[in-house]
């Protein structure tokens, strides 16, 4: 799954509507389900901006980390 993206950061209701995934997915994609942490959300290109509790996604590494979940 191949997209193109305007060059810019994505929130992460774009993302979902644009990869079709589910809220519920998408959460457990991004807590640990042991500890209820978050994970290192960098490998998903999910960065925090630092002074708020706001997440922006660069959509062009969440892409490759989707389609290297996908090939597995």
């Amino acid at each position: 799954m191949n997209f193109t993206f305007e060059d810019r950061w994505y929130d992460k209701y774009e993302i979902l509507k644009k990869f079709s995934i589910k809220e519920k997915t998408w959460k457990n994609w991004l807590y640990d389900n042991k500890t209820g942490k978050k994970k290192n959300l960098e490998r998903l290109g999910v960065y925090k901006l630092s002074g708020t509790n706001y997440y922006v996604i660069n959509p062009v590494e969440f892409q490759e980390w989707f389609n290297n979940q996908l090939n597995k």
